[in-house]
């Protein structure tokens, strides 16, 4: 009968000490965040071309500076992103623009066409890898005095 006792009360003590262990067991979420930031990366552009041309009315002096052969340059974006084109500005030359000088940037890729003065110049670049043709115009109501120009077109990626 002793034996019968101790069996029981050692049951009773186990099973009251697994509920026990139940009762104490927990368990915790611990949260982790991270940001992963959107990246744009520009490779170094070919330098494209630009020169002289005359229009109709400048009575055969050059008056415009165009690209010839476009500026190339890849882009590789995480993410789609908006970019834009700046307006030439000009860095160097035997004459700095006139007022009155317009001045546009032009950006290609894929079939996007942009112009610094239409809409902003801004469309949306897709994620992945892109090529892009840059192009510029500067017109001057006077006409350019002969030498070396040297105008930059920016280019500006938001996620």
């Amino acid at each position: 009968m002793f034996y019968r006792l101790a069996l029981i009360s050692s049951l009773v003590l186990a099973s009251a000490f697994a509920l026990n262990q139940a009762a104490i067991a927990q368990s915790a979420d611990v949260p982790f965040s991270g940001t992963v930031p959107a990246e744009a990366t520009f490779n170094a552009p070919a330098p494209g071309t630009a020169e002289p041309t005359i229009s109709s009315s400048s009575g055969g002096i050059p008056t415009k500076f165009e690209s010839q052969t476009p500026a190339t340059m890849g882009v590789q974006t995480s993410t789609p992103a908006t970019i834009s084109v700046s307006p030439p500005r000009f860095v160097s030359g035997p004459s700095a623009d006139p007022s009155g000088t317009t001045h546009i940037g032009f950006l290609k890729f894929g079939s996007a066409n942009l112009r610094s003065d239409v809409g902003g110049g801004s469309a949306t670049l897709p994620a992945g890898s892109t090529n892009l043709e840059v192009g510029l115009l500067v017109e001057r109501p006077v006409a350019f005095t002969p030498g070396i120009y040297t105008y930059v077109v920016t280019l500006t990626i938001a996620p």
